[in-house]
């Protein structure tokens, strides 16, 4: 799967609803995230290997994610992994890819199988997120705010692509809804 986004910062959410109309009705679910990155120089290469805990209610969830390297002009495409861990997983497509032992028992194990393949973790940040869906432009919506980044509100549109040749038509559809704000 390819994720094909754009992101924008703003001062504040008032700025963001306001350049973005359609952004504060749909924005239903709220989520409280913690994320590692590991391998500095997979990083540097442009990938992202990392864990992620993700509290919607009351139970956390917890992923190991991989991102391949930025393909896009204007919007970032990336071939993206999402594996849910939660209860552990049994055939993780990223462990594999990454010459590893396919299951991890929980986010640790998988953290631990990571450090042993040598890719330690090196960056760590959390922050609380206000997501949604509009239908209209079939945008995944994603409100941000990390207070340890440059701009602490980011505002994330994003579609995503079975295939390459789709990505680069929701590149082009991303490129025209910026010309309509």
């Amino acid at each position: 799967m390819f994720e094909v986004e754009i992101r924008c910062h703003f001062r504040d959410a008032d700025e963001a609803y306001a350049a973005l109309p359609f952004l504060r009705p749909n924005l239903q679910r709220r989520c409280v995230w913690e994320t590692s990155i590991y391998g500095l120089k997979l990083f540097q290469s442009g990938q992202l290997l990392r864990t992620a805990r993700l509290v919607f209610d009351k139970d956390p969830q917890y992923y190991l994610g991989w991102k391949g390297p930025d393909i896009g002009q204007f919007a970032n495409i990336r071939e993206e992994i999402d594996e849910e861990i939660t209860s552990g997983v049994s055939e993780s497509t990223i462990l594999k890819l990454l010459g590893g032992k396919e299951c991890a028992q929980n986010i640790d194990d998988a953290a631990l199988e990571l450090d042993r393949l040598g890719y330690p973790r090196f960056m760590s940040f959390e922050g609380v997120d206000r997501s949604g869906y509009y239908a209209p432009y079939g945008l995944s919506l994603k409100l941000m705010n990390c207070q340890m980044l440059q701009w602490p509100l980011i505002v994330e549109l994003e579609k995503t692509a079975a295939k390459a040749q789709d990505a680069d038509r929701c590149q082009q559809a991303l490129f025209d809804l910026c010309s309509l704000f």
